[in-house]
């Protein structure tokens, strides 16, 4: 019997492992430089940025996750969802500790946190569960392809301080394995295809203002806002060859068919690769 696309995907999915990993960065203001992606203080400050959003984001897809994990009933997928709550807590806190060490560069970093937990807080408040799990799924996806060109394409994380290069290629790596969690939750709880793609509409244009105005208020910091070479870094790392969005565009795309599922995109392989070459982590 022929096995259809839509079926090799969730079969993909349903033999998920999803180990939670016990990490420990630590960084040091003493040893680290400013600007550790290759002196690049575009793409420096962008990662920065992403940074501060994550701890409360990863708070709010747990929140999501367990409001609407009483529809599913599968076992494999309860045993999964488990596994997405432990890296999505850990990458919480690895991202806090990561932000403590902005705070001390002089950025704002706690100040952001510290507004996105009251924004998470009033969208818990006025979003119905199905509702923050859509949100969940489109950011899961935005987080799932951008860890795939970390872990496929070397120009991304060429020059990064190799601390930094550590902490991003493991959290690649965990978003990578559970990048259909989320969505297939959605799938169980009855999710419409019109709530997701309106949602992902939504999102891609709240998501992009979101990550640029707090790198804008890290660039005002620094003095660096209206440097025309930082604006042509960025370009380049927006638009360039090795760009983020012709890496990740064609990817993107795909969230809009109705057939679409995280694991159509079969990056098993790579994510193999990444672990067999990757550090010694404690699993919990």
């Amino acid at each position: 019997m022929t096995i259809t696309k839509k079926q090799a995907a969730r079969e993909i999915s349903s033999q998920m492992n999803i180990p939670g990993r016990k990490m420990d960065f630590e960084f040091d203001l003493n040893e680290l430089p400013r600007y550790w992606h290759g002196g690049d203080v575009f793409k420096t400050t962008y990662m920065n940025a992403l940074s501060c959003l994550f701890p409360e984001g990863e708070r709010m897809f747990i929140d999501a996750v367990r409001d609407n994990q009483h529809f599913v009933k599968d076992e494999a997928l309860l045993k999964q969802v488990k596994g997405f709550i432990k890296q999505e807590a850990i990458h919480g806190h690895e991202h806090s500790q990561f932000n403590k060490y902005l705070d001390s560069m002089g950025y704002p970093a706690s100040k952001v946190e510290a507004f996105e937990k009251k924004e998470k807080k009033l969208m818990k408040k006025y979003i119905p569960a199905i509702g923050r799990l859509a949100i969940t799924c489109a950011i899961e996806h935005f987080t799932a392809i951008m860890a795939h060109d970390i872990l496929n394409n070397p120009q991304t994380t060429k020059g990064m301080d190799e601390k930094f290069k550590a902490l991003w290629q493991w959290h690649a790596i965990e978003e990578t394995e559970h990048k259909a969690v989320a969505f297939d939750v959605y799938q169980k709880a009855g999710g419409s295809y019109i709530r997701r793609v309106i949602t992902m509409m939504l999102i891609t244009i709240f998501f992009c203002l979101r990550t640029s105005t707090v790198q804008a208020i890290f660039l005002w910091k620094d003095g660096k806002l209206f440097s025309p070479k930082v604006w042509w870094q960025g370009m380049k790392m927006y638009f360039g060859k090795n760009g983020i969005v012709r890496s990740i565009w064609s990817d993107y795309i795909d969230y809009y068919r109705p057939s679409f599922h995280p694991w159509d995109h079969d990056n098993r392989e790579l994510l193999e690769e990444w672990i067999e070459k990757g550090q010694s982590y404690k699993t919990v």
